[in-house]
């Protein structure tokens, strides 16, 4: 009887380590440079893309910018996304729900919140970790330009409010003035 009942516990504590997540590798172990290049690439290409095609359906009007927003950035982020990269943008204050800060991108956000809180300065600044499987994280922040309080700022133009109130019914993505820190620009990557 107490083999068996030590033969069971024994299979308990067996699955339920099996079963526990493994714990996230320290923020501070190395990333290549050859991986911080490729972050850094992939989320220029994809900054670059965005801010054109924005900028380009602004010619038609901003409710054609926003409908671009809504309808062009997810393909042209998965454009971006290749060779095992995944791609994204995230904040605590999404327009799109999907675009909502979790996990390591939450604490990308929350390190560069604790530069612009000590007065340092975002440009320049990035963030980087070895994920669970050897993959990487990059990320790089998201500050407001002047184009983007058009549509990201506190004071909207009745058609912007109504076109944004039409495409994101939940949108907390206002209130914004150039310079603050809008979310932050994410890459992971293979294992390499």
């Amino acid at each position: 009887m107490v083999l068996r009942i030590a033969s069971i516990l024994i299979v308990l504590v067996a699955c339920q380590s099996k079963s526990s997540p493994l714990p996230a590798p320290p923020a501070s172990e190395e990333v290549s440079a050859d991986v911080r290049a490729r972050g850094a690439a992939l989320i220029g290409e994809l900054k670059r893309s965005l801010v054109g095609a924005v900028t380009k359906a602004m010619e038609q009007g901003l409710p054609a910018a926003i409908a671009t927003c809504h309808t062009q950035a997810p393909a042209l982020t998965a454009a971006v996304a290749r060779e095992g990269a995944t791609i994204g943008r995230a904040t605590r204050k999404p327009r799109n729900p999907s675009n909502a800060a979790t996990g390591w991108q939450a604490d990308a956000l929350s390190q560069f919140e604790g530069a612009l809180a000590a007065g340092k300065p975002l440009a320049g600044q990035t963030f980087v970790r070895r994920l669970p499987g050897g993959r990487a994280a990059y990320a790089e922040p998201l500050v407001v330009q002047e184009l983007c309080v058009t549509c990201h700022g506190a004071k909207l133009a009745p058609e912007v409010h109504a076109e944004i109130a039409a495409r994101y019914p939940d949108d907390r993505a206002t209130g914004y003035a150039v310079g603050d820190l809008r979310g932050v620009a994410w890459v992971e990557l293979p294992a390499n």
